[in-house]
């Protein structure tokens, strides 16, 4: 094929939209065209903009969905109901921006002024190019040469393992991989339930999923708060949730584990625990009791801000008041949010234990959730042990537990790929520069790989490095079942019926298949559909019963709380045996962060997502981009009094690793010593045409971490996160 020119690429400079978008107006028209006229067809499907997966049914007619709505049959996800996020479905289902043919990168310089002059391609040569170029490294250096930048999900992993390679890298460490490591070494697996609607008495840390507008965690919350739950919300900032709570309690950024240990020592040194549940369903009490005899609310006061009156009288009425309940989730003080998050995220799951509503009505539970075989067990099939394999960027094992749950890899994946002597491939899936923190110093990381495959609907930033793009379909393109696993208090199972396709794009599936028998590695390369199959005959399920069900199959089983757990002594370990074991902290201690104010940069910061917004996923919708079209700086009025701003005047806000400028917005819902900023902004590539230009990306000025940082921090950082806020910055009029 010839190469585009540069009016083909629609007048648009710098590489940016070119073959992305080229083309896609004439694809898009004719797909519309060769519809023949319809009525309306009804369909199932689970949404995928975010984890909640909530059910929901819509409408195609002459190849457009024309409604869609919440599945009133999905009664633990959306009861009829979806998020402003879910509702984009449409407006991203025939967004003329998605990509609409593989491309191949013909400029080999890299760099965000460059132009990739950028030439669609067949997937026939697209996968024979990729093929080609993993193949040569799995020859010559060793599969593990070849990064796998993905989710654990079943064809990610199934990639993954055909290929042999131990390293691959997930986003989890800066999301919730603190709260899952946790969760997994006390108790034995994830907490991913939360029953708020029976709780009395409900207590976050930097928790606002509510704001977040999470489906399933506004619907609980509201509903408790309707019920007369107390609501105590500890956040440096007025948040949305904490708007909606009784008692805002302003804490230091960062410190929250001091309030968590006070708490602590209050419940047990005043015997407020939950005797029978403690008694029956843990050890390490007697470990325990002594270890929290030092954190004081006295100590607490002074470290994190809070008075020690306030912190004895929450924890006496956390603990007794039944059944109460701590909210977390993601990206709280639990999350990875600061250096010393995961201690904190252990103490949540100890205190929530100690008031015996640890997979109890009314609090936090674990998933229950259908057995289905994976794509090993239905194809039989025999993969390279990979067990034991040292990874690039943990050669000495310092965060076992988070590599072992293949949630981890972003926080150190600059600083190993830059300090790497091996030549390495890499395949990102739905991943962007975006996902990282200080993407400047990554993009450097991406110019040293030798070969980069993109999957992913539009052309993105990171894209812009890449050497081959790999245009996926959109979710609701997909057909085959979703698994409940966020609030599964029982098994469920939802039908995902598959809308047209619109474009030249292909599943992931479909697409791992390609690259796997282009490597020729056949014996890898099956068939997705049979897989579906295989595994809904499994659990006693097809497409007809599901579609007959309503398009949700409901166990419809009562909840049984866990009798025993899956930690080596069978019960939730105060004292845990599987943190000591891998070399980490076994109870929760107390450690600084990383950063403190100084001088030069005087202000905490701390970020915040758009309750309409999936990071920059739904970035391109032109609705929701008009909601808010820009990030703001959030101060206090003594702040802004102080540089001489008001609202709408532009700052710069400078941490150590850069910069970002962005408008002032004055409000007294803040601590004076913090700054707040919100997330998904910042696109600089053009294949998002709507979204492009508007914002800062506030990971500009947020850390990544360095190898010898992570083994400094192995005590106390089990879950490798990034500590994503853990830096300070300063504050200067523009």
């Amino acid at each position: 094929m010839a190469r585009l020119s540069r009016r083909e690429f629609l007048q648009w400079t710098t590489g940016g939209l070119a073959a992305a978008a080229l083309s896609d107006w004439i694809f898009f028209k004719k797909a519309l065209e060769a519809q023949s006229e319809e009525g309306p067809k009804l369909f199932y499907h689970a949404c995928h903009i975010c984890d909640c997966t909530c059910g929901m049914i819509y409408q195609v007619k002459n190849g457009r969905i024309v409604e869609m709505r919440g599945n009133p049959a999905d009664k633990l996800g959306a009861a009829g109901k979806l998020c402003v996020k879910g509702y984009s479905t449409p407006r991203l289902y025939h967004d003329p921006c998605r990509l609409s043919h593989p491309l191949r990168r013909t400029n080999p310089r890299k760099g965000r002024d460059e132009d990739p002059a950028w030439k669609i391609i067949t997937w026939d040569e697209a996968f024979a190019l990729v093929g080609e170029q993993f193949r040569r490294v799995y020859d010559r250096h060793g599969p593990d040469a070849i990064l796998l930048f993905a989710r654990a999900r079943p064809w990610d992993s199934h990639l993954q393992y055909a290929i042999g390679t131990p390293n691959q890298l997930c986003h989890v460490d800066t999301c919730y991989i603190n709260h899952e490591i946790a969760g997994k070494a006390v108790s034995g697996d994830r907490i991913w339930g939360w029953d708020f609607s029976h709780a009395k008495y409900i207590v976050g840390f930097g928790y606002d999923q509510v704001g977040k507008s999470k489906n399933i965690h506004q619907r609980e919350f509201m509903e408790a708060r309707r019920n007369g739950a107390k609501i105590v919300i500890f956040d440096p900032r007025l948040s949305e949730t904490a708007q909606k709570a009784d008692l805002w309690i302003p804490i230091r950024p960062g410190t929250d584990l001091a309030a968590l240990l006070a708490m602590i020592h209050v419940i047990l040194n005043e015997g407020l625990y939950d005797k029978d549940f403690v008694e029956k369903y843990t050890v390490g009490l007697d470990k325990l009791k002594p270890h929290v005899a030092k954190y004081t609310p006295q100590w607490a006061q002074k470290i994190c801000d809070v008075p020690a009156q306030t912190l004895v009288q929450i924890a006496r009425e956390f603990g007794s008041t039944k059944p109460a309940t701590l909210a977390y989730h993601k990206r709280d003080a639990g999350g990875p949010v600061f250096m010393n998050s995961f201690q904190t995220a252990h103490a949540m799951v100890i205190l929530q234990a100690l008031v015996g509503s640890l997979d109890r009505p009314g609090g936090l539970y674990f998933s229950r959730t259908p057995k289905v075989p994976s794509i090993k067990d239905v194809y039989k099939l025999s993969y390279p042990d990979i067990e034991g394999k040292p990874r690039f960027d943990d050669p000495e094992n310092i965060t076992p537990l988070a590599f072992k749950a293949k949630k981890a890899g972003f926080s150190t994946a600059a600083d190993a790929i830059l300090n790497d002597s091996k030549p390495r491939v890499a395949l990102f899936h739905s991943y962007n520069t975006t996902s990282f923190s200080n993407p400047q110093r990554f993009e450097q990381a991406l110019k040293k790989l030798n070969f980069i495959v993109n999957v992913d609907m539009y052309l993105t930033e990171l894209g812009m490095y890449a050497d081959v793009i790999l245009p996926e379909n959109l979710w609701i393109e997909n057909s085959g079942f979703t698994v409940r696993s966020y609030q599964a208090e029982r098994p469920q199972v939802l039908l995902d019926e598959g809308a047209p396709k619109l474009r030249d794009t292909k599943s992931y599936g479909e697409i791992v298949n390609g690259i796997l028998a282009a490597m020729k590695l056949y014996d890898y390369a099956v068939d997705p559909k049979k897989l579906t199959g295989a595994q809904l005959a499994a659990m006693g399920l097809d497409k007809d019963k599901l579609r007959q069900a309503g398009g949700v199959f409901d166990s419809g089983e009562p909840f049984k709380p866990t009798e025993q757990f899956k930690t080596p002594s069978g019960k939730v370990e105060l004292y845990s045996t599987v943190l000591e074991k891998a070399g980490h902290a076994p109870m929760p201690e107390w450690v600084e962060p990383a950063s403190k104010p100084t001088p030069e940069y005087p202000y905490y910061i701390v970020t915040h997502h758009l309750p309409w917004m999936r990071m920059l996923k739904n970035a391109n919708d032109p609705i929701l981009k008009d909601l808010q079209c820009e990030n703001k700086a959030h101060i206090h009025p003594s702040v802004a009094t102080k540089l001489g701003v008001k609202d709408k005047d532009f700052v710069w806000l400078e941490s150590p690793v850069g910069r970002i400028k962005l408008k002032v917005a004055v409000t007294e819902g803040i601590r004076p010593d913090t700054i707040m900023t919100e997330h998904g902004f910042g696109i600089w590539a053009k294949g998002r045409c709507q979204g492009f230009g508007w914002g800062q990306n506030e990971g500009e000025i947020l850390p990544d971490r360095t190898l010898a940082e992570m083994k400094q921090w192995k005590r106390h950082a089990a879950g490798r996160g990034v500590g994503i806020c853990d830096t300070t910055v300063r504050i200067t009029k523009a």
